[in-house]
């Protein structure tokens, strides 16, 4: 694959051929799509949000504790 660079400005843009840029297209994932969410992922987001709202220790309690 041949690129080369071009700048204008501050900004820097890359050539390469159409044959390149259509390859590159085809491999890419669509934007804003990742991998789809498994059950053990739901469960996590789930307790997460659950915990939320639990009170929590300060750091400073925790390092005491500790003896730090």
């Amino acid at each position: 694959m041949t690129v080369q660079t071009l700048t204008l400005g501050r900004e820097r843009f890359v050539v390469l051929r159409e044959k390149d840029y259509r390859q590159l297209k085809a491999r890419a994932k669509p934007a804003g799509k990742g991998r789809r969410l498994t059950a053990q992922d739901r469960g996590d987001i789930a307790e997460a949000k659950r915990r939320e709202h639990e009170p929590s220790v300060p750091i400073k309690a925790v390092r005491k504790r500790l003896g730090w």
